[in-house]
Parts: C-alpha cells; sequence; structure tokens
C-alpha cells in the first residue's frame, strides 16, 4: 500500500510576525497601573457603590414585604350571612323532642343549606318569660322549656359539625326580678345592696311615693317601680320585671364578665350585646328634658330627650372590658377572635363609636338598623341610596359594615312593608358590602303566620308576640308556599363568595327616578349590578349610567314574577322593570373611551 503524504506544521519565524499584532500587558506594566492612585480609587468606589445599592435593594424589598398592603384577611363571621333565630320559634309541635334547642338542632341543615354562616340565637337563660326571655332569673342557665345546658351543649357541638359558629344576645342592662341578685338586693343582704339602681321617694302625694325624677320606661311610664320592702324605688328602663343592673358597682361588672366567660368555656363563638346604650344612667338623678314642641302625654318616652339615660359615654368603657375579656380568652385558648357586636339605636355618628378605635377596639361592629328603621314601604329610591350612602360615609377605614332587615322587636319585612318587596330587599341585603344579617323567615317572605301563645308571659299581647310555621323539610316556615324566594335567597349568598362581592367596588346610582342600582365591581373579575324598582310603576332603565357594563349581560337572579322573559341574557341598555320588581345580572366590567 502506498504512504500517505505527510502532513507538515508550518511555524513562522519571528520577523514573520505582524508587527502589531496584542500579546499581553507586561507584568511590570499591569503592576504600575494597578497601583496608579486613580485606578485604586476607582476600585474602591465601585466596590462601595455595588454592595451599597445591593444594600439598599435588599432593604427596599424587606419594607415593602412588610409594609406592601395585604389581603383583607377574612374572618369567620364575613364570610357569609348571619342567621337570626328567636329561639322559642323553632317548635315544629308540641312533641317535647322537637322543642327548644333540639328544635334548632333539628333544623341546622336547612340552615346551613342556605349557606349561613353563622346562628345568632335569642336568649335562651333561665327566665319567667314575661319579656320573651330578656328578664332573666340565671345568666348561667337554660330555660327549662327549651331544653338543658346539656341540650345547649349538644346543640353547639351540632353546630360546629357543619361548620357553623353560634352567637348568643347577652342582656347586661337588666335581670329579672326574680333574679337571686336583686331578691337579696331588696333584702338588703352584702354583697347584693347596690347590685341594682335604687332611689328614695322624692316625696308623697296622698300617701303614695313620688319617683326621683322624670324618667320614662321604653315601654312607656315611670321608669321608677316602687319596692315595699325595701321601701325604695328600683329602675327599670324596660319592664317593671326588669330591674337595671348598676354597672356603677365594679362587683355587677365582674359578675357580667364572669357571665361571658362561663358561655365561651360552654362553646359560643361570640354576643351581641343587647340595649347596651341604657348601661348607665345620670348619678345625680337630674330630670331629662323635655322635646322642644312635644306635649308629654301618659309617659311617652318619645316626649323626653334621653341625656341622661341613653348613651353615656361610661358604656364604652364597660364594652371595652368586654372585648378584652373575649381577646384574652381566645389568646388563652385557640386564638380565634370570638365576635362581638352592640345593639345600638342613635345617630349615625353615635352608633359609629362602638367600633372603637385601633388602640381599643370595641365591638367587631354595631349593628346597621337603618334600612329597617329607615325604609318604608312609601320610600323613594333616593331614600334607599341615601340609607346607605349614611352609613357607608361615616363607617371608620378599616371596618366592617352589616345591614339588618328584621329582628325580634320589628318582626319580618314582609309584615312591616309588604310580601312585593321582600326579594327587591333581599337582593340590596345580600349584595351589599358587610355582613347581611336576616331574621328566620326572611328569606321566604314569611308574613301573618299563627301565633304561639304558649311560650309568653301573661303580659303578652298579639302585636308582640312571635310567629311560626310548621314545615316538613326542617324549616319552621311553609316553604313550599314560596319555592322560587328560597331558590333565588341561596343563589344570591353564593354570589357573595365571589371577589367582586366581597371586596369589589360599591357604586350606586338612582336610574328613571325610581329604580335604585348598584355595581359589585372588580376589574377583570365578574361582577355583579342590582337594580329594584321600588316604585309602583312599570319603567325601563339603561344601565349603560355604570359606564362600564357590556350592552348586553348575563341575568343572575330576577324576581319570581320578573316579567322580562326567560332568556339567559338581557339587553343593559333597555330594562323593562314592573312595579316592586328586582333583577341581578352579571358582566365582565369594560373599559370605554
Amino acid at each position: 500500500m502506498p504512504r500517505s503524504e505527510e502532513t507538515k506544521l508550518l511555524i513562522p519565524k519571528d520577523e514573520e510576525l505582524a508587527p502589531h499584532q496584542w500579546v499581553g500587558m507586561p507584568i511590570q506594566q499591569l503592576l504600575d497601573y494597578s497601583n496608579d492612585p486613580f485606578w485604586v480609587r476607582l476600585r474602591y468606589f465601585c466596590f462601595i457603590f455595588f454592595w451599597s445599592a445591593f444594600s439598599m435593594l435588599c432593604t427596599s424589598v424587606i419594607v415593602l414585604i412588610f409594609t406592601a398592603p395585604r389581603c383583607q384577611t377574612i374572618e369567620w363571621w364575613q364570610e357569609g350571612p348571619m342567621y337570626g333565630v328567636f329561639a322559642h320559634d323553632f317548635r315544629n309541635d308540641n312533641t317535647s323532642d322537637t322543642n327548644g334547642l333540639s328544635g334548632i338542632e333539628y333544623k341546622l341543615d336547612y340552615i346551613a343549606d342556605l349557606g349561613a354562616k353563622t346562628i345568632w340565637l335569642s336568649p335562651i337563660y333561665k327566665s319567667p318569660m314575661k319579656v320573651f326571655g330578656y328578664d332573666i332569673e340565671d345568666f348561667k342557665d337554660v330555660d327549662e322549656s327549651l331544653g338543658s345546658l346539656q341540650d345547649f351543649k349538644d346543640l353547639v357541638q351540632a353546630i360546629r359539625a357543619r361548620g357553623l359558629k353560634l352567637v348568643m344576645d347577652l342582656v347586661p342592662n337588666h335581670s329579672s326580678d326574680q333574679h337571686m341578685w336583686f331578691l337579696k338586693s331588696v333584702a338588703k343582704e352584702n354583697p347584693f345592696t347596690d347590685y341594682y339602681v335604687w332611689a328614695p321617694a322624692k316625696g308623697y302625694e296622698d300617701g303614695k311615693p313620688i319617683p326621683p325624677n322624670n324618667w320614662l320606661s321604653v315601654l312607656g311610664g315611670s321608669a321608677w317601680e316602687w319596692n315595699e320592702v325595701r321601701k325604695e324605688f328600683y329602675l327599670h328602663q324596660f319592664a317593671k320585671e326588669q330591674p337595671d343592673l348598676n354597672f356603677r358597682n365594679p362587683a355587677v361588672v365582674e359578675e357580667m364578665l364572669d357571665v361571658m366567660r362561663f358561655w365561651l368555656e360552654v362553646g359560643l363563638d361570640g354576643f351581641c350585646v343587647d340595649a347596651m346604650p341604657h348601661l348607665f344612667e345620670d348619678e345625680e338623678l337630674r330630670d331629662e328634658p323635655i322635646v322642644n314642641g312635644t306635649a308629654l302625654q301618659q309617659g311617652n318616652y318619645r316626649g323626653l330627650e334621653h341625656v341622661h339615660t341613653y348613651n353615656l359615654p361610661e358604656a364604652l368603657g364597660v364594652m371595652a372590658k368586654f372585648r378584652n375579656t373575649l381577646d384574652a380568652y381566645s389568646q388563652q385558648t385557640d386564638k380565634v377572635r370570638r365576635l362581638m357586636i352592640a345593639e345600638v339605636f342613635d345617630s349615625v355618628e353615635k352608633t359609629m363609636e362602638y367600633y372603637g378605635g385601633d388602640k381599643q377596639p370595641l365591638a367587631d361592629f354595631p349593628f346597621n338598623f337603618y334600612l329597617m328603621t329607615n325604609i318604608g314601604r312609601e320610600s323613594s329610591a333616593h331614600d334607599i341610596k341615601n340609607t346607605i350612602e349614611q352609613w357607608m360615609s361615616n363607617l371608620p377605614e378599616s371596618k366592617w359594615a352589616n345591614w339588618v332587615l328584621g329582628n325580634h322587636d320589628h318582626g319580618w319585612v314582609a309584615s312591616q312593608l309588604g310580601g312585593d318587596l321582600v326579594e327587591c330587599l333581599n337582593m340590596i341585603l345580600l349584595m351589599l358590602p358587610g355582613t347581611a344579617v336576616t331574621y328566620s323567615g326572611e328569606e321566604l317572605g314569611m308574613e301573618n303566620a299563627p301565633v304561639i301563645w304558649g311560650m309568653v308571659g301573661e303580659s303578652a299581647t298579639p302585636e308582640r308576640s312571635h310567629n311560626k310555621n310548621s314545615d316538613d323539610r326542617g324549616t319552621p316556615f311553609q316553604t313550599s308556599q314560596k319555592p322560587n324566594y328560597l331558590d333565588n335567597y341561596k343563589a344570591l349568598v353564593r354570589a357573595r363568595h365571589d371577589t367582586s362581592v366581597m371586596y369589589g367596588a360599591l357604586n350606586m346610582r338612582v336610574l328613571s327616578d325610581s329604580v335604585f342600582a348598584f355595581t359589585r365591581s372588580q376589574v377583570k373579575s365578574k361582577s355583579y349590578v342590582v337594580a329594584v324598582n321600588w316604585s309602583n310603576i312599570s319603567v325601563t332603565v339603561d344601565l349603560g349610567e355604570f359606564c362600564d357594563i357590556p350592552e348586553v349581560a348575563d341575568i343572575y337572579v330576577t324576581s319570581v314574577n320578573f316579567s322580562g322573559g326567560s332568556s339567559k341574557t338581557i339587553k343593559t341598555t333597555s330594562i323593562a322593570l314592573q312595579a316592586r320588581e328586582g333583577v341581578v345580572v352579571t358582566y365582565i366590567p369594560e373599559t370605554r373611551d
């Protein structure tokens, strides 16, 4: 085989190298540069600048992490509606196994199916039942007509098993005149002598003692009742069977704190503090001024300016003790915040004081009764808008709103305003920001139900008695009469899980002078617009006034007898609403030039 040609490697001679060929810097020259003062300073400057900038960047990131606004933490009472239950209403029949507390337990599945997250329970304490259980004979026991303390503990466990929470009315202002404290106070047995507000007679007329001043009971007549045994008057801002406790006595305050701890141990998740502004009265027992231009007749409570018996500043101090007791219990146990609500009927400015401040928080919210008290059948869409704005514009920063339509005192909305407005009110209630409070039966538009006579005392009247219906589906009401009311209610509750309803902006308008409308919207998220025709005439409205609503949107909920047909979409520029009719539609906000 022939040999391959040899491969030769040619190495150029030094003189053949290009004269400008790059070569490395001689070491001596490199050392000269490195020791040059200019380059030394430049290196130090770059070094310091880099690490300073890096440190500043890291510091900025850390600061942003700790100071940037966080997504609002949702507390358990903010997750869904609160469902108010008057304990004695939950009786399906006259048998013992479905009365009282066991009756409530029997209906827990119904309440949970509504989407409610919290049950608000009326007083279940041992009581002579002269004033529907608000005259309490023993703050640490259950009235036997409802069951036993063990029955209550069983109810708590059943509630927790369904992922629900339970709050109950706390009634600190007064007790029953059959309470052991009062009986011993009458007898001046220490330490109970000053547990109640006592005062001597102002004088005598025809041998009869004269009350110390002109104070009036909320229910009418003098707020003072003579006790023949003690030979003094006792104060009762409500019924004479409800003597006022003396909260200027530290022992009384501690007694009520102990009551709270007792029920927290039993398993309550919080309290609604009843009649909180009535807790204190003027120590000097001064007469209250007569309202200008008002003839004070037959002890009419509204005939006086209650400057000495209502909402004295000391009440907030006791509220702080209540709040701190709940917080201390939570801190010592499971770290879960306990709810405290204040029942307050006053100006919106005074009511807002019960939220407290950052240094000393008070109630998680005071009940907002303005929809209940300010809105009537003859109200206008402007009235509704103004009522909502009144609360929202005065709401302290970072505080949580709430909305109440009815309670045990006021009765069902349908009875007050008419059944044709129930759905409109539920649309408003459930789509507004904050906690919606539904009094049991309002989800069905209940009204004019039979009265339970056997549960009330001798002082009961048809107007003040409570109602019930029976139904074999586990609710005390006739759901079969108005099934769509219930379906619509549940759908509205489900909408509350959307971020636009939980966190979204609220924008309200009055359209065509008779339709109240508002949006709950969030950018690029499913949003809602609610429109209710509060008037008694038919109107056609254009939702395009909200600017970000497309011309066609999806129908989410309508009134049961909605006249707009069965289509699943609607033209938002021309929505026809009959009298007392409402609609909720969904949309994705769009940007317009």
